[in-house]
Order: C-alpha cells, then structure tokens, then sequence
C-alpha cells in the first residue's frame, strides 16, 4: 500500500486508546495520527489530523460518539467513521448508521475484526472520489479537497397487486432518504405509473412538466433540460412526475421495446437520472410490462410490497417465481410487508417470510394516519415521523444504505487476498 491509512482513535478511557493505538501498529499500511478523549476534542483536531477511519467509542462525555459522528460526517463526507460500543443493541446499531457511521463493531472486538473493518473502510473511502471539503464551523482550517462522485443506487417499489402502499411508501422513502443523507445529497422521485400516476398528488404538487415531455427527447437528454422537467419539493427531493393523463403517456408507446422487453425510453430516462443523483426512487405500476421491466433493468434494489392478506401474498409469489424463471438476480429483490397489526387475526408476518423471503422491515397498520396523509397531500414523514409507521419508513430507509454498504463490502472482501494474521482479542 503506497499511502498509510490513517486513524483517529476517539475513546474517553486512556489505557483504552493506548491498546488501540499499540494494536494498530501490528499493521504496517496502518498510521495512527491523532487521539481525542472526548467529541469536542476530535472536532477540535479533526481538521489538522485528517485522517481516513475514526474509530469512535459511542459513550464519550459530553457531546456523544453519535453527535460527534454526525458532525464529522456533515463536514468531512468520505471520513470513515467506525463505531466502537459495549451496546450491541440493534437500536444502539441503526442511530450511528444514521448518523452517517460506516461501521459498528461490539466491544471488545477481535483484532482481526478491527483490522479488516479499518481496511474495509478506507477501500470504501477510496472509491467516494474528490471534491470540496466543508470544514468544521470554528475549527483551524486545512486546505483539502474531498466528496462523493458515484452514480444513483435506483431503488423500486412494486407490488403485483393495488391497494398495498406503494405510493405512499415511496413518496415517504424518498423524503426519508433525504433527511438521512442530509440537505447536500440528491434524491430524485420517479412516478412510472405513466396513466395513472398519483405522486404529484400525494405530495400536493402542481406539476407543468412531466415525463411525457422529456420522452421524445431521450436521444438529446442533458442536465438543463432534465432540470426544467423536475419538479422540486420543500423536502428537497426532485421529482419527475408522470404524464397528466393517459393519453399523454402514448408518447412511450412511439418508442421500441428492447429484446428484453424493456420500454426503451422509460429505460433511457431512468439511465440518465441515475448519473445526476445520489439515490433515485422508483414508484411503478401493478402490471407486469415494458415499464416494470425498464426498472427491473437498472434497478440496484428491487422492494416487493404485500400486505399480510392472501390474494396480496399470492401475487407476490408468483411474481417472484416470475423473476427466478427470467433469470433475475434474486440478491436484488427484497420484502416489505406493509399494514401489519398484531391485535387482529390474519396472516402473521413470520408465516409469510418463511413462504418467501426475510423482509427488510414490517410497516404497521395505521390507516388514519396514512389516508390524512394521501387526501392532504402532505408526507406522513413530515409531521408523523415519531408514529410507528414514521419510524418503519425511517428504518426501510437505514436499511436500505445499509444493503448497498454490505453490498459494497462484499464486493470489497472479494477483491482482497491478503490475510493478516490472528494477534487475539483486543481487552
């Protein structure tokens, strides 16, 4: 390795951050460049160490690990920040996710545990490119370039069957990956329900331009003419909205389909918004079409929504058995099983995952607040994020990120042959 990675050890508890800092030196790529025993004092030298990886303890006096993580993170976007707590709790696990850690180890963890996660990170920190470095307010300042380069991760809702909440959850997803990356990233909010597409309405927009405009242009798309289509909402998510009536949608019929059956031009919009944003979500008809297999084209992560009702069930079985017969990367699909309330008698969600798949997370059953929401127009997100429906989107959210970071470390894991040997468990 040309360049050290280099560390910050963040952990209230001296002896502590002297057995990192011994463990550390076993690892010749491994430069440890500054210690801090509190959060204030990591932001305090955050700007002159500059290090790759922070190992950052979770219970810190004063401003905690998770603050001080969320701090570093909004100034300084590729830092690396690995957790290290005696919690291991999943709830312990999802606030410093959401806090932008990369992450989380339980203490005390092995050394090869720590070393393979430091490595894993910078390898990470590597790959998130170059750009302008927004320094901490108050903190000595170094001149340095740094930010994320990447194309979209395209996220698709879908299910076979109407009625289950697929607009709402990704109206309300794609609000929620907003406020979790924070107002500097870029969302965008696909309606393909090309004829009867209700998105605009559910976030009370008033929508002059729309999919249908930019279809006949898919041969001279640019990012000035992407943008006067867009439609901005005061989350900050951008969204392309779908065509006012179905006959406009006509115009995605001019087009050819792919051998795959793709619509061509859906597939080439789709494409293009990918390279202008961070994270584009995908809401989609109940047919099984040329749209659905335009976003089965591009899509990094597939979510099937059922609720726990057995024509719903059904359907979504058949449309995965539909998938596996088309070859599909099954890695790629996952399960939100939505409207699940214990307290009345029906399908129980543990019976459906075992007929399926696991699901990424159960949203409950909460009609009141889910039809204000549709029928005003206004994100259940916005007002409702404390509700246990506000929290279940919330969680699809970090679970989410945390698929493309697990996917991401798997594929950087692969890549890697080099062993470091065992030295045991770090006391």
């Amino acid at each position: 390795m040309a360049d050290k990675i280099r560390v910050m050890i963040v952990d209230d508890i001296a002896e502590t951050r002297e057995q990192l800092r011994k463990l550390l030196s076993f690892d010749p790529d491994i430069e440890v460049v500054a210690m801090a025993g509190s959060g204030e004092e990591a932001l305090g030298a955050i700007n002159q160490a500059f290090p790759d990886v922070v190992l950052m303890d979770i219970n810190l006096p004063g401003m905690d690990g998770i603050a001080t993580t969320a701090k570093i993170v909004d100034a300084i976007p590729t830092v690396q920040v690995i957790m290290l707590s005696v919690q291991g709790e999943t709830d312990y696990m999802r606030r410093a996710m959401m806090a932008g850690a990369r992450d989380y180890l339980t203490k005390p963890p092995s050394a090869d545990e720590l070393l393979d996660a430091i490595h894993r990170a910078y390898t990470m920190r590597q790959k998130m490119g170059t750009g302008t470095l927004t320094p901490i307010a108050g903190q000595p300042q170094v001149a340095t370039a740094m930010t994320r380069t990447t194309d979209a991760k395209i996220v698709t809702i879908y299910s076979p069957k109407g009625g289950t909440g697929c607009t709402t959850l990704a109206v309300n997803l794609a609000i929620a990956m907003q406020t979790l990356l924070g107002t500097d990233a870029k969302v965008c909010l696909v309606d393909t329900n090309l004829q009867f597409g209700d998105v605009a309405i559910f976030m009370r927009l008033q929508a002059t331009r729309t999919l249908a405009d930019l279809a006949p242009h898919v041969q001279d798309m640019d990012s000035d003419l992407l943008r006067t289509i867009l439609v901005p909402h005061t989350s900050g998510v951008q969204i392309l909205v779908a065509p006012a009536t179905p006959e406009d949608a006509e115009v995605f019929r001019d087009g050819k389909v792919e051998e795959s059956g793709a619509n061509t031009r859906l597939k080439a919009i789709l494409e293009f918004v990918q390279h202008e944003f961070d994270y584009v979500i995908v809401d989609t008809p109940h047919q099984v079409d040329d749209v659905i297999l335009a976003a089965l084209d591009v899509s990094d992560l597939f979510i099937v929504v059922t609720r726990p009702v057995i024509p719903e069930i059904r359907g979504v079985r058949q449309f995965i058995d539909l998938l596996r017969k088309l070859s599909y990367t099954m890695d790629k699909v996952s399960l939100v099983i939505n409207g699940v309330d214990n307290k009345r008698m029906g399908i129980q969600p543990e019976a459906i995952e075992r007929a399926m798949m696991p699901a990424m997370v159960h949203i409950p059953y909460d009609e009141r607040v889910a039809l204000r929401a549709a029928n005003y127009g206004e994100p259940l997100i916005l007002k409702n994020a404390r509700t246990p429906i506000g929290q279940a989107i919330v969680n699809l959210a970090t679970e989410i990120q945390k698929h493309f970071m697990q996917t991401l470390e798997e594929t950087v894991s692969a890549s890697e042959v080099q062993k470091r040997p065992g030295i045991g468990r770090l006391l």
